[in-house]
């Protein structure tokens, strides 16, 4: 890594750990509002796309500026980015890495990445070499709890970046791995590396799980990170379980790094980097609702995300971590919106089911159910395919979760659903990400 990339990171490191350890309270506040002010002023006046859609709004007043989610970011992503870059070119780049698999090509300096996102839509993002040392710098700051000692740490995505690549340093010795390749390969590739840290999917987490359960994979971890996919309880137990220690998350999509969990494992809000406004969705209880997040990057300026709307289900946590900081904490990161499941009430009326709830009510109606996906392709209908404990009939694991369906949907004063139980889950696609509750647009 050239001299002028490691002083970046450093400075950025610094400055990351000095913002975590003195933003709070007024102090934070002012903090946001001066960033958010001043990358608003930015993108007005380098970005066409925001300068048409703000037309007619107080910039000073960003907290009410009109929303912007992906759709509108790829139907105008020349005008959307301040630098001019085309989506075919970029595109084009983007794809091209990901046949070849080599990463490190740049379109005018910046660097391109693609993300599948949850839903399966097409997401693209430009970083500046500026942005990917502050990126690094504050990675390293948040993830690494402790100084002075040398780190191993494996990478598993779908894709690798210049961005990630940014954050090996001095005191990181990082290794990408490709999703791509066998599970084989990578777990003997894993066990030469020996990492002190194994970063990934959730799905993938569990892969190395079995293969440690079953004695092929030696390598022992102290740290585990989550990645990428939502991590749900029953994972983050089995993971803790097997591997002996605590599971991390880092919370980070197209739109931002978003979240990372501290020492004391709470995963925090990245509040000098984003200014997050959560948006309560309907019908919830005032006290502890379930909110998506509206997305402002205080220091983005290649490609600006202002007021950006995100499909995630959240749950906050109001209690203060015991780790000192003040930033906000997620309690649970739900899902997405899109794939909230509805059933029809007594009235005739849609209700919605949160993943949440039809994950509970699946896993808790046999200890022998280890694996599912529940899909829904019509209101009041459901599709769930199941993979059990061997030498436990089907049968009775079918009709057990038959019962636990009925039960829960009329608990929520719901008509019977039509329900489909099939043995086994579909393979996943290679590198796509895993979605355990998939409604499918009628």
């Amino acid at each position: 890594m050239p001299a002028t990339n490691t002083g970046l990171i450093a400075a950025h490191f610094v400055r990351a750990r000095w913002r975590w350890a003195t933003l709070r309270g007024p102090i934070l506040r002012r903090y946001q509002e001066r960033h958010a002010r001043q990358i608003v002023a930015y993108t007005q006046q380098h970005s066409p796309f925001y300068r048409a859609h703000w037309a007619g709004h107080d910039p000073r007043h960003w907290r009410s500026l009109p929303l912007v989610d992906k759709r509108l970011m790829m139907a105008h992503f020349a005008g959307f980015n301040t630098v001019g870059i085309r989506r075919d070119a970029a595109m084009a780049l983007a794809l091209r890495a990901e046949g070849d698999r080599d990463f490190t090509p740049t379109l005018g300096g910046y660097t391109v990445g693609l993300s599948s996102g949850t839903s399966g839509h097409r997401g693209l993002f430009l970083a500046s070499a500026w942005e990917q040392a502050a990126w690094a710098g504050t990675i390293l700051a948040r993830t690494i709890h402790r100084l002075g000692q040398r780190l191993r740490v494996a990478f598993f995505l779908r894709s690798n970046s210049n961005l990630y690549e940014q954050a090996g340093g001095a005191f990181i010795q990082l290794r990408f791995f490709d999703l791509m390749t066998p599970l084989a390969a990578a777990i003997a590739a894993l066990n030469a590396f020996a990492p002190d840290v194994i970063i990934g999917p959730a799905s993938l987490l569990g892969l190395l799980a079995t293969a440690r359960q079953r004695g092929t994979l030696h390598a022992r971890p102290r740290r585990l990170i989550a990645v990428a996919e939502v991590l749900e309880p029953d994972d983050q137990i089995r993971l803790a379980s097997v591997f002996g220690v605590r599971v991390e998350q880092i919370y980070q999509c197209t739109e931002g790094l978003l979240a990372i969990s501290c020492a004391a494992g709470s995963l925090h809000i990245q509040e000098d980097l984003v200014a997050l406004q959560l948006a309560r969705l309907p019908g919830e209880p005032a006290a502890a609702p379930r909110v998506t997040p509206i997305v402002t990057d205080l220091w983005r300026r290649t490609q600006p995300i202002i007021r950006y709307r995100l499909n995630d289900v959240l749950q906050m946590d109001p209690r203060p971590c015991r780790c000192g900081s003040h930033f906000r904490v997620i309690r649970a990161i739900e899902g997405r919106c899109d794939d909230l499941c509805f059933f029809v009430s007594d009235d005739g009326s849609r209700r919605p089911f949160f993943a949440d709830t039809i994950r509970r009510m699946i896993l808790l109606a046999h200890p022998a159910i280890s694996d599912y996906q529940a899909v829904q392709e019509q209101p009041g209908a459901l599709r769930i395919h199941l993979d059990s404990a061997p030498g436990v009939p089907f049968d009775s694991v079918a009709a057990a979760l038959r019962a636990s369906v009925e039960t829960t949907i009329a608990g929520y004063g719901c008509r019977p659903a039509r329900l489909e139980i099939w043995p086994g889950v579909p393979p996943p696609v290679p590198g796509a990400k895993r979605r355990r509750v998939v409604r499918v647009a009628s």
